[in-house]
């Protein structure tokens, strides 16, 4: 059972504006928490934004319906372009056009519960659901949302916009702290694993063994510490890189000083994204147990982050006896170790640069907007 609610002509910016505070206020009216209220809407004006930029205009009619026992907020975005080349491509987020069309579709899709779309040479229609908890009827929810739609009609605009504004930093402070919780129940369970590890190690009887899984705990800290930065950090996306490189270069010491060797830390205050930091993480972690396992007693690492020009740069270099033709003899080998670093060059979209003379220096080079 199908039950209208109104529908809305887009034929100008405005008109989209429109769309999204018709879909918030649907769906407040519904009972929907303050995070599916904005993610509803922000999907249902992005598909009317496409529908007035691609193809000149259309219709966005907004209803609610009743299947299988489950109440449903439904939007339907409805125009007369010319159809969506390569649609398929653009809804499994494999292609960006340069009209940004792909993003719009994908991104609305993920927002959504229920996403269907219709292209061809007569028009798009796009169709957008939002599940609602309780009992309540369609015709019920129908008339009480049309009444409230009504009512803020009569509202004044500024204060609807600064009502969106409170309903979005609400739903963004519920979003960081679900994030700072993941983040420390990550780190958590990484020093589980952490440790199990390092229980195994110490009943290991083959040295082999050992430090085997000597070097498996280090690759978890690695992980671990970002997770532990970003679990602290007022911004849940960044980590301070001087104080990640900083922590994990002391736990590094301390697993290493056994055999003398010695870390020298010199990082910039740079703010990277979390993958971004793991990445750069797991890499010095391989160099530095690279430098610690070759370059004999009483060993010296030197680590420097910095920005150069449009690029970061991550240097780690040691004192050991280095190698001929490094690039050539680390291309070919099969260590895991390297395997790993030059995996990390290529998520990060990095380059590799290493030089084997007075000890073995390895430069990473990646994009600047980490």
């Amino acid at each position: 059972m199908k039950a209208v609610v109104t529908s809305i002509r887009v034929e100008r910016d405005g008109d989209v504006t429109h769309t999204r505070r018709t879909a918030r206020i649907a769906a407040q009216v519904a009972g929907a928490a303050t995070r599916d209220q904005i993610r509803f809407a922000t999907a249902v004006s992005e598909i009317a934004r496409n529908a007035l930029q691609y193809a000149g205009g259309g219709v966005a009619e907004f209803s609610f319906d009743r299947l299988e026992k489950r109440t449903r907020l439904m939007a339907r975005v409805q125009d007369k372009g010319a159809g969506i080349e390569a649609v398929e491509t653009m809804l499994r987020a494999r292609h960006q056009s340069h009209t940004g069309l792909g993003l719009g579709l994908s991104g609305s899709q993920k927002l959504v519960d229920h996403f269907d779309l219709k292209t061809g040479s007569g028009g798009t229609l796009v169709t957008l659901g939002l599940h609602l908890n309780g009992n309540r009827g369609a015709d019920e929810l129908a008339k009480a949302a049309a009444g409230a739609l009504i009512n803020a009609a009569q509202g004044s605009p500024i204060e609807e916009l600064a009502e969106q504004n409170r309903a979005l930093r609400d739903s963004l402070a519920e979003q960081q702290f679900l994030l700072r919780e993941i983040h420390h129940r990550t780190k958590n369970n990484l020093a589980i694993i952490q440790s199990l590890a390092l229980m195994q190690a110490r009943q290991a009887k083959s040295e082999e063994t050992q430090e085997a899984l000597g070097i498996l705990t280090n690759r978890i800290q690695a992980f671990a510490n970002a997770h532990n930065f970003l679990h602290q950090a007022e911004d849940v996306t960044q980590v301070d890189l001087r104080q990640h490189l900083e922590s994990l270069t002391d736990r590094l010491a301390s697993a290493f000083g056994s055999a003398g060797l010695t870390i020298a830390c010199h990082a910039e205050a740079i703010s990277i994204g979390f993958e971004a930091a793991t990445e750069i993480a797991l890499v010095v972690n391989e160099l530095v147990t690279n430098a610690a396992k070759y370059g004999g007693d009483n060993g010296h690492v030197d680590i420097a982050a910095y920005q150069q020009g449009p690029n970061f740069c991550l240097r780690v270099g040691d004192d050991g006896p280095g190698m001929d033709n490094p690039e050539t003899v680390l291309r070919n080998s099969k260590s895991l170790g390297w395997r790993i670093v030059e995996g990390c060059a290529r998520k990060l979209n990095g380059s590799l640069d290493v030089e084997g003379t007075n000890g073995l220096s390895v430069l990473l080079t990646i994009p600047n907007d980490r």
